[in-house]
């Protein structure tokens, strides 16, 4: 992935605090020139429909609008990569199975921290690497 800050992308989860964790790990790879956010899936399409991203990191479980419905949206309007940041997508959970029936380029337990920093920096790696073999 090259080192030029071109690329877009936009956070998508109901917590503040999973936003922000999730923006220091786009931040640290030094290829993203914007970062958008949103709190649930209806405000991400709206966001959508004015901005131009590539990549998305969806929450699944949110108000308003879920991850799944909001997947189900971006993949009949939007050409653009999808990875879906959440705790209730672990491998082989029922909604894992729907989201890569639905496309999405990844999946990815959330980066927790509050429980385990170590865990949350071994989420962050895998996050960076599944988004760095997205865009290669």
């Amino acid at each position: 992935m090259d080192k030029i800050k071109s690329r877009k992308v936009l956070i998508v989860d109901d917590s503040k605090l999973m936003r922000l964790l999730l923006k220091n790990i786009i931040n640290s790879m030094e290829v993203f020139s914007d970062i958008y956010e949103a709190e649930n899936g209806r405000e991400a399409l709206n966001l959508l429909e004015f901005n131009k991203v590539d990549l998305v990191l969806l929450d699944i479980e949110m108000p308003v609008m879920d991850g799944v419905e909001a997947l189900k949206e971006i993949r009949l309007k939007h050409d653009i990569k999808v990875i879906i940041v959440s705790s209730l997508a672990q491998l082989g959970s029922s909604y894992s199975v729907k989201v890569k029936q639905l496309s999405a380029d990844g999946v990815i337990d959330k980066p927790s921290g509050a429980v385990d920093p170590s865990l949350a920096a071994k989420r962050g790696n895998e996050l960076r690497d599944m988004i760095k073999g997205l865009f290669d």
